[in-house]
C-alpha cells in the first residue's frame, strides 16, 4: 500500500501452532479508534483466490473477532484486511490470519498453499484522567488481580525502573502508575536502603554539623539538584522508561516518593555546595540587577558577583535589625531549585511518553522541603500529598486541573469518611497501602509461619475479599460507579473568598518563631513543623471558620495576586493569614482589590515585612489599617472597600471547636461575613437558623445543574498538627439533622439514593457521620433518559447502548452503565461510566466471539437524576 508507514511487528506464531508468513501493521501500539489496515506479505505476484480466516484475541481470553474474507486477486503482492480498533478491550492483543491461496504466480505457475501469519499489538488505553482511579501498592500474585478488581480495584504500582513492562498487569489488563524513577535524587536524605535506616544520610549530615558547627560541609547536599551527571542520569532514566510504558499509558509517573531537600520537610539549610551556589549567584543578578541593589537589600558589601554567600540560619538569626533576606532569598533559591528540578524530570518522561502525567508522591506539608507549591504546580501534573495544613484544598486551588490522589492506610468508618472528603476537596483516585499484605500470605512464597496480629489483606490467597475488602468495595464502587466522576467532571464553586497563600510569610514567622530556641532547629524530627506551625495552624483555623460559617474558598498565591487575579477572577474577600511578608507589587494589587470594593480581613498587621523577610520602617500596608485597632473586629473604610483586622486569636479555632467552645469566635466570623454581603447561596443551618458547626458543604457547577455535598467535617488531618493522644473526631461522631436553604424553588434529586426529592426551597436533611449527601438541584426537572439499543445480538458483534437526556442543564451528564452475562456475573470490561456532554453518549459493547450465548442484562443509570433502566440483550 503506496505512502502507508508499515512497521513489521514482532511476529509471533498462533499459540499451538506453527507460523509461515508475517503481518505488517501501521504501528506495535494502535489508538482504540478507527479502521487499521493490516497487510500480509508476499514474495511475488499472485493471481486468483485468497480465503483468510482471520482471529484476533486479547489477553482476557476473548476472542475479540473470529471471520473469514474471500478476496479476489489480479497479480497482487499483498493482502490487506481492516480491523476495527474501536473493538479493543484489553492492552494486550494477539492477531492470527490462516491465509489459504488458490491461484497461479507471475509466470503462472499454479499456487496452492495455506500459511498462519500472525501479530501481537497493543492497544493503547484512552488518554486523560476523567474518571476516578483506585490503584493498589503492594505486589499482589497475577492470579489474585482479578479478585482485586472485582472489588473496583482497576490500578496498580510498578517501578520506573524496570527494564520489561509488568507481564502480570498487562495480562489482566491492569493499568499502573510507575514508581519511583529516580528517590535516589529526590529523596536521597529519606531513601529506603536494605541494610539502614531510611535517613542515615540525613542522620550523617546532622553529626558532621555537630562536629564541625562552623563549616559549611553539612549543609551540601549529595547530590546537588545542580550536578549535571546526576541531571543526565535522572534525564535518561526518564525518556528510557517513558519511552518503555508509552504504549500502556501508565496512569502517572511519580519522580520519586517522600522527597525534598533534606529529610522530608524539615528545616536544614541545604545546598551550599558549588553546583548550587554558582547558578543561585546568576539567579540573584536577574533578580536586583545590579550588586548594588543586592547589598542594600541584604545589608552587605560584596564587591564581586563571585563572593557573594547567603546567610546560613544560625548566622541569620543572630540579626538584630529584623532583616533576614539574605537567608530568606537562598530559602527562595531553594524551592526553585527542587521545583526546577521536578520539571527537569518530568519534561524527560514526557519526551519518551508526550502525553504523561508526571508527579511526586509523598508530598509534604507546605513549607520546608521545597515545598513551595505554587511553584510546584507549575512543574508536575500530578501528586499525591499527604493532607497536612489542607495541602488538598491548595494544589487544587492553585491547578484545578492537577491529578491528586491520596493513600489509604487504615480501614474502617473514619477511613471511608476521608476518602469521600478528599474527593470533594479536589481528589482524583487513591492508592492503597496494603498492611495485610505479606509475603507470608502470597501462595507463591508462602511460609509456615505469619503474624497473627497482622491486619487482614484486601484478598485472601484463596482469591476470597477480607472483611476489610469487602467493607471497602462498598465504597469503591460506589465512588468508581459514577459518584466519583460526577464530582471531578463539575466544577468547585468558591464563595469569592481568597486566602493568601506565602511562602515568604511562611520564611519569616519560622524565623520569628525560632530565634528564642537558638539553634535547636538542628535537632527537630521530621514531624516536628507539622506539630509545631503556628503559621500552620492559623491556615488551617480560617478553613474551618470558613466552612462552618457555610462557604468555601480558595487559596490564591502570592505570586499570583500582583498579576491582578482578586479582581480578574471576581473575589469579595481576601483573607491573610499571619501575612507578615508582601512584595510591594503584592501590597499594591491588595490595595487596588479594596479601593475597587473588596473586603481583606487580617488577623494581624499584614506586610511589616517585605518579599525578602527585610523588616520594613512600617507596614506596606498601613494606610489600610490605620489605628486605632484595639477592638477585637477593627473596621475600616478604604475607597469602596473595607480592611478588617482581627484581634482574636484565630489559630486557636481548632483546639476550640473541638472542645465545643468556638460558639463566641464562629458567631462574630457569621456577623462579619454577613456584613460585608458574603453569605452562602445554599445556607445549611440549625433549627435556629445559625449556621452548623461541622458540616463541610460544597456547591459544584455543571452547566445549569449544581451538586450541593454536605458532609460532616472534623478536622482532617488535625492529629498530624496537634497532641497526638487528642481525640479529634469525638465532637463528629455522630449524624446531624440539618436545614438546607435553596436560592429559591428548585427540582432536587439524592444521587446516593437514587431518589428525587421533589420540588423545595429548603430541606430537612440528615447527614451520616461517614459518607456524604450529594444532591443535584435544579431550576427545572431533569428530563427523562432515553436509552437506545438492540434487543438481540449475535456473539462477536459490535453493540451500541446510546443515552440521551434531551435538552439536560448539564453540561456534562454522567451514566452508569452495568453488564452482566445469563449467569449474572459482573463483566467489568464491559461495564463503565459515560461521561457525556450536551446530554448524551454512547458505550460501546464488543462482544467476543467466544462470550456466552443467553439473556444479558444492561442497566443504565442516570447518576444526576437516579433514573434506572433496565434492559435485556439476546445473545445469540
Amino acid at each position: 500500500m503506496a505512502g502507508l508507514a508499515l512497521a513489521l511487528l514482532s511476529v509471533k506464531a498462533a499459540r499451538g501452532a506453527d507460523h509461515t508468513g508475517s503481518l505488517l501493521l501501521p504501528s506495535t501500539t494502535l489508538s482504540r479508534t478507527g479502521q487499521v489496515a493490516v497487510v500480509y506479505p508476499m514474495d511475488r505476484g499472485f493471481t486468483g483466490q485468497a480465503t483468510l480466516h482471520i482471529v484476533w484475541t486479547d489477553s482476557l481470553g476473548r476472542t475479540v473477532e473470529d471471520r473469514s474474507e474471500t478476496k479476489d486477486l489480479i497479480d497482487e503482492t499483498s493482502i490487506t484486511f481492516y480491523i476495527d480498533m474501536s473493538r479493543a478491550i484489553a492492552m494486550e492483543n494477539h492477531l492470527q490470519a490462516d491465509v489459504t491461496l488458490d491461484g497461479k504466480g507471475i509466470n503462472g505457475e499454479p499456487v496452492q498453499k495455506t500459511e498462519t501469519a500472525s501479530a501481537d499489538f497493543i492497544a493503547q488505553p484512552p488518554s486523560g484522567w476523567n474518571d476516578y482511579v483506585i490503584m493498589m501498592w503492594q505486589q499482589y500474585p497475577a492470579n489474585l488481580l482479578p479478585a482485586l478488581q472485582k472489588l473496583g480495584i482497576n490500578g496498580a504500582q510498578f517501578s520506573s525502573l524496570s527494564k520489561t513492562p509488568p507481564e502480570a498487569f498487562i495480562d489482566n489488563n491492569m493499568r499502573w502508575y510507575a514508581e519511583s524513577l529516580a528517590t535516589d535524587y529526590y529523596s536521597a536524605y529519606h531513601l529506603w536502603r536494605p541494610d539502614r535506616r531510611k535517613d542515615f544520610a540525613f542522620t550523617q549530615a546532622k553529626k558532621l554539623y555537630e562536629e564541625h558547627p562552623d563549616s559549611l560541609e553539612a549543609f551540601k547536599r549529595h547530590p546537588s539538584f545542580w550536578d549535571p551527571y546526576w541531571r543526565r542520569m535522572v534525564h535518561d532514566r526518564g525518556v528510557a522508561s517513558g519511552k518503555l510504558y508509552a504504549p500502556y499509558r501508565p496512569f502517572f509517573y511519580s519522580l520519586g516518593d517522600e522527597e525534598g531537600l533534606a529529610e522530608l520537610a524539615t528545616q536544614w539549610d541545604f545546598d551550599f555546595s558549588d553546583q548550587s551556589i554558582v547558578p543561585m549567584r546568576r539567579w540573584l543578578q536577574k533578580e536586583y540587577g545590579s550588586l548594588g541593589a543586592l547589598n542594600k537589600e541584604w545589608g552587605t558589601d560584596f564587591t564581586s558577583w563571585n563572593l557573594v554567600m547567603p546567610q546560613t540560619t544560625n548566622q541569620a538569626m543572630k540579626n538584630t535589625d529584623g532583616n533576614f533576606s539574605s537567608w530568606a532569598d537562598f530559602k527562595t533559591w531553594m524551592d526553585i531549585s527542587y521545583a526546577e528540578a521536578l520539571q527537569m524530570g518530568a519534561d524527560a518522561i514526557r519526551e519518551g511518553d508526550p502525553s504523561a502525567y508526571v508527579g511526586i508522591g509523598g508530598g509534604q506539608m507546605p513549607g520546608w522541603g521545597g515545598y513551595d507549591y505554587t511553584r510546584i504546580v507549575k512543574a508536575i501534573t500530578a501528586i499525591e500529598p499527604y493532607d497536612i495544613g489542607h495541602s488538598v484544598d491548595l494544589v487544587h486551588s492553585l491547578d484545578p486541573s492537577m491529578a491528586i490522589v491520596t493513600t489509604r492506610f487504615r480501614s474502617g468508618p473514619w477511613e471511608r469518611h476521608r476518602v469521600w472528603w478528599e474527593l470533594l476537596h479536589g481528589n482524583r483516585g487513591l492508592i492503597l497501602w496494603d498492611q495485610g499484605f505479606d509475603d507470608e500470605r502470597n501462595p507463591q512464597t508462602a511460609t509456615p509461619q505469619r503474624r497473627d496480629s497482622q491486619p487482614e489483606p484486601y484478598v485472601f490467597p484463596n482469591g476470597q475479599p477480607s472483611d476489610a475488602g469487602k467493607e471497602a468495595a462498598k465504597y469503591y464502587q460506589e465512588i468508581r460507579d459514577g459518584e466519583g466522576a460526577l464530582i471531578i467532571n463539575s466544577h468547585l464553586v468558591n464563595d469569592r473568598i481568597a486566602i493568601e497563600y506565602s511562602q515568604p510569610s511562611w520564611r519569616t514567622q519560622w524565623m520569628l518563631n525560632h530565634i528564642p530556641e537558638g539553634d535547636a532547629w538542628v535537632r527537630h524530627p521530621p514531624g516536628y513543623l507539622a506539630k509545631h506551625s503556628k503559621f500552620t495552624q492559623r491556615r488551617v483555623s480560617w478553613c474551618e471558620l470558613i466552612e462552618d460559617e457555610g462557604l468555601q474558598y480558595r487559596f490564591v498565591g502570592y505570586n499570583q495576586i500582583p498579576n491582578g487575579i482578586l479582581l480578574r477572577d471576581g473575589y469579595r474577600v481576601l483573607v491573610l493569614p499571619g501575612s507578615s511578608s508582601l512584595s510591594q507589587a503584592e501590597a499594591d494589587a491588595i490595595r487596588q482589590f479594596v479601593s475597587q470594593g473588596g473586603v481583606v480581613i487580617a488577623d494581624m498587621m499584614p506586610g511589616a515585612y517585605d518579599e525578602h523577610s527585610k523588616k520594613l520602617p512600617k507596614s506596606s500596608l498601613a494606610d489600610l489599617f490605620p489605628g486605632p485597632n484595639s477592638e477585637e473586629i477593627n473596621v475600616h473604610n478604604f475607597g469602596q472597600g473595607k480592611a478588617v483586622l482581627v484581634n482574636a486569636d484565630i489559630l486557636d479555632y481548632v483546639a476550640r471547636r473541638n472542645n465545643r467552645q468556638e460558639g463566641p469566635m464562629h458567631l462574630m466570623m457569621q456577623k462579619l461575613f454577613q456584613s460585608i454581603g458574603v453569605n452562602p447561596a445554599y445556607p445549611v443551618t440549625d433549627s435556629s437558623g445559625n449556621s452548623v458547626v461541622g458540616i463541610d458543604t460544597h456547591v459544584f457547577a455543571n452547566g445549569g445543574v449544581r451538586v450541593v455535598t454536605l458532609q460532616n467535617n472534623p478536622p482532617i488531618g488535625a492529629d498530624r498538627l496537634g497532641p497526638p493522644d487528642f481525640d479529634y473526631t469525638a465532637r463528629f461522631d455522630k449524624p446531624a439533622t440539618v436545614q438546607l436553604r435553596l436560592p429559591g424553588e428548585m427540582y432536587i434529586y439524592d444521587t446516593r439514593t437514587g431518589k428525587p426529592l421533589g420540588r423545595h426551597d429548603q430541606l430537612t436533611l440528615t447527614v451520616d457521620t461517614y459518607g456524604p449527601t450529594i444532591l443535584t438541584t435544579s431550576d427545572a426537572p431533569l428530563p427523562a433518559m432515553q436509552v437506545s439499543m438492540p434487543e438481540q445480538a449475535g456473539r462477536g458483534s459490535q453493540v451500541s447502548v446510546s443515552v440521551h437526556a434531551p435538552r439536560s442543564p448539564a453540561a456534562v451528564s454522567i451514566f452508569h452503565v452495568d453488564v452482566r452475562d445469563p449467569q449474572g456475573n459482573r463483566k467489568i470490561f464491559y461495564s463503565g461510566n459515560i461521561i457525556a456532554t450536551n446530554g448524551g453518549g454512547v458505550r460501546l459493547l464488543p462482544l467476543a466471539a467466544n462470550d456466552p450465548a443467553g439473556n444479558w442484562t444492561i442497566t443504565i443509570r442516570d447518576i444526576m437524576s437516579g433514573q434506572t433502566v433496565t434492559r435485556t440483550l439476546q445473545v445469540d
